[in-house]
């Protein structure tokens, strides 16, 4: 099984619906490839340990996370978005685990892990799944390429929407980067952990990479009237605010990063301004 699902009682649910439905039981389950050690994806591991005790396979870089779910407060950047929201007293007692609680995807760690690492092979029942480290959404986050048949799992990282990202997770230049390695194998269909199944890769691949470059237009051209401060140029590419402090903090951050290391931008405290 590659991921399986939230924490929450409907993960509950559609892990047991969904085995049942195409004739498998969750006792027979001994091997489990996690894409990332996030709460929609290992969350329910909770379910399969009452059940079973399957191997579980994930990237080096997000076993620590698997294992010890504290963690992901580093991966997510939550003291970041702390240390920018300081006048705002009730983001201080943000806790990452009660968040995923009330949105019913809660976060529980696993056990009998074995890392794997880019460039890895898994031959798991007739296929043969190259592990692609494709970070940007979480530092271990990983892709599936079954060279055979052309299937890329490119799980997190291609949807409907870009997925968030943080600067601990490998930021925006990690997203890109992840992106051009989707694309350089000229999958013949790409099926992501979010949405439905896509048959044109190369273009799927390339609306997220557009909308993420979008976001990099807004804030140069926010910084054009002048020199802005964070909070400024947060409002600028987020008109919700709800999602100001997670996740976006952390994606303005990872943008912020990307400008600066490009010469586009310059950064005096908490004053940013373009490069002319």
């Amino acid at each position: 099984m590659i991921d399986v699902g939230c924490g929450g009682p409907a993960g509950y649910d559609h892990l047991h619906g969904g085995l049942t439905s195409i004739g498998l039981a969750l006792r027979d389950l001994h091997t489990v490839v996690l894409s990332h050690a996030h709460p929609d994806h290992m969350g329910a591991m909770k379910y399969v340990l009452e059940v079973v005790h399957p191997r579980v396979l994930i990237h080096s870089l997000d076993v620590g996370a698997a294992l010890d779910i504290s963690r992901l407060h580093e991966s997510f950047d939550i003291p970041l978005a702390k240390e920018r929201f300081v006048p705002f007293d009730r983001f201080q007692d943000f806790d990452l685990m009660e968040f995923f609680n009330i949105f019913g995807c809660s976060m529980n760690p696993t056990e009998n892990v074995a890392a794997i690492n880019d460039g890895d092979v898994l031959r798991l029942g007739d296929f043969e799944f190259e592990v692609l480290l494709t970070p940007g959404h979480a530092p271990g986050h990983i892709s599936l390429f079954e060279r055979k048949t052309g299937i890329l799992l490119a799980n997190d990282l291609v949807g409907v929407s870009p997925a968030w990202y943080t600067p601990s997770s490998g930021g925006l230049t990690g997203y890109l980067e992840s992106l051009n390695k989707l694309q350089s194998k000229k999958a013949s269909v790409l099926i992501p952990s979010h949405g439905p199944v896509m048959e044109n890769s190369e273009a799927s691949i390339g609306r997220i990479r557009e909308k993420l470059l979008k976001r990099e237009g807004i804030l140069l051209e926010a910084l054009r009237a002048g020199p802005r401060k964070f909070m400024d140029l947060l409002a600028a590419l987020f008109h919700d605010a709800s999602i100001h402090f997670f996740p976006g903090c952390g994606i303005l951050e990872s943008h912020l990063i990307k400008l600066a290391k490009d010469g586009k931008i310059a950064r005096s405290g908490d004053l940013i301004s373009l490069i002319r």
